[in-house]
């Protein structure tokens, strides 16, 4: 992989500088490791840390009587800035943060775990991997970031979480619930489960609960990954994008953010791309319903541009938003606020999103019926496009009405065909019992 990197980036004379390390020595290099504003929130769901937490357990050894680690490959990280040479103190982490969040997650539930058996020394010998201290003597946090403060500050680089509150955004519940499945699997009955199934029963009974813990975090601590740092920005959002050329590490929509972020680099007087990726966020979060940001970016994408798969958005992207510049990017994330705000309507429509008018509560439930009563998701693509037409004067709202009507009716005929089939269906089972 470094090979196929070089070849693509000799001929701008990018400066990069591959290493091999551990997790140990990036987490005690000193530095903080700051999330920029274009990467996406932690988003690992319990598939992805399931995932992370089995392969550490599965690189334990048992042998005589003792557990042990082995040897683990993480993948490579991105920094802008050396993690490990010169006097710079912060390092912005281009590529796996998701990574380094779900290990400090996890080391926090490791403290925890080490408090409940009353090892107060490991819990407070684990959180030099948590927090650290600048050469003024003062405490920082060695993963910071501007999307998951201050919940993530409080919840999990606390020792003692005082200040904790119940989470608010799509991100801290992700937080909360990564961090309560870590502490959940690794109560002494659970790792010993775990290892049973794999050593048997005679070779871990045998093995104590803290040395099962210590060696947990002795493995994730001597996990290898290669170090990529690179010292301009533009040159390390380059390496991101072949880095995920291919959309399998992340999104299409990350990978938008990240190319709309590095065109719109205004930060005076305000950071416009950030404010504005708030703002978005912000509106769909409004009413506390379950709205995807991809599910929601494809279907703005397909009613205002043409269709698309997933896989295929950032290609679409690239090739359709044109130039590439600050003013249209800057146009593409106001068209994409304004259709944040109509397409909650379709979600989850309020009289007031029409100004109480009389006039909108039949459109207002008939949308309500094909969101919640039918529960479908596609019919909002067109929803979007109808609203979006009303507001411009494009359509009456005579017409916006009769067409969502026979939306409506449309989908409930087809409700009723389905379940006479399935009516017609269990009836001939029951002929034939």
């Amino acid at each position: 992989m470094i090979d196929r990197l070089s070849k693509k980036v000799v001929k701008r004379e990018m400066n990069i500088k591959p290493q091999d390390k551990t997790i140990k020595e990036l987490l005690l290099s000193g530095r903080q490791f700051i999330i920029p504003r274009f990467q996406r929130e932690y988003s690992w769901d319990r598939k992805n840390y399931k995932e992370f937490l089995d392969d550490m357990l599965n690189c334990l050894i048992i042998s005589e009587g003792k557990v042990n680690y082995d040897q683990y490959f993480l993948g490579t990280m991105l920094f802008v800035g050396d993690c490990f040479e010169g006097d710079k103190n912060e390092i912005d982490v281009v590529d796996g943060q998701q990574r380094l969040t779900t290990i400090t997650i996890l080391f926090s539930a490791l403290s925890d775990r080490f408090i409940q058996i009353n090892q107060n020394t490991l819990s407070e010998q684990i959180f030099k991997y948590i927090m650290t201290t600048n050469d003024d003597g003062e405490v920082v946090r060695i993963i910071q970031s501007k999307t998951h403060y201050p919940f993530f500050s409080f919840y999990i680089q606390e020792r003692e979480k005082t200040n904790i509150e119940n989470p608010s955004t799509e991100e801290e519940q992700c937080i909360k619930e990564t961090y309560e499945y870590l502490y959940n699997s690794l109560s002494e009955d659970k790792l010993k489960g775990f290892l049973k199934k794999k050593y048997g029963d005679d070779n871990v009974d045998e093995l104590n609960y803290i040395d099962i813990l210590k060696a947990v975090r002795d493995q994730v601590l001597n996990t290898t990954f290669v170090s990529i740092s690179t010292k301009e920005r533009k040159q390390a959002n380059m390496i991101f994008e072949i880095l995920n050329a291919k959309g399998k590490n992340l999104s299409g929509v990350d990978l938008i953010k990240n190319k709309i972020f590095e065109i719109v680099n205004d930060t005076e007087p305000a950071d416009y791309a950030e404010e504005k990726w708030k703002s978005i966020k912000s509106l769909l979060n409004d009413r506390n319903i379950d709205v995807g940001f991809v599910q929601f970016y494809r279907y703005f994408w397909i009613s205002k541009y043409k269709k698309s798969s997933v896989n295929k958005l950032y290609d679409d992207f690239k090739s359709t938003i044109r130039p590439v510049s600050k003013k249209r990017y800057k146009e593409f994330l106001a068209e994409i606020e304004d259709t944040a705000r109509i397409y909650v309507k379709t979600v989850s429509p309020q009289r007031n999103d029409f100004q109480n008018k009389k006039e909108y509560f039949g459109l207002i439930q008939s949308i309500k019926v094909l969101s919640d009563d039918f529960n479908i998701v596609q019919v909002r693509i067109a929803l979007i496009a109808l609203l979006e037409a009303k507001e411009k004067g494009i359509i009456t709202l005579k017409q916006l009405k009769s067409i969502v009507y026979e939306l409506e009716n449309f989908h409930f005929l087809i409700m009723q065909f389905v379940l006479s089939l399935l009516t017609d269906w269990k009836k001939f089972i029951l002929v034939f019992q």
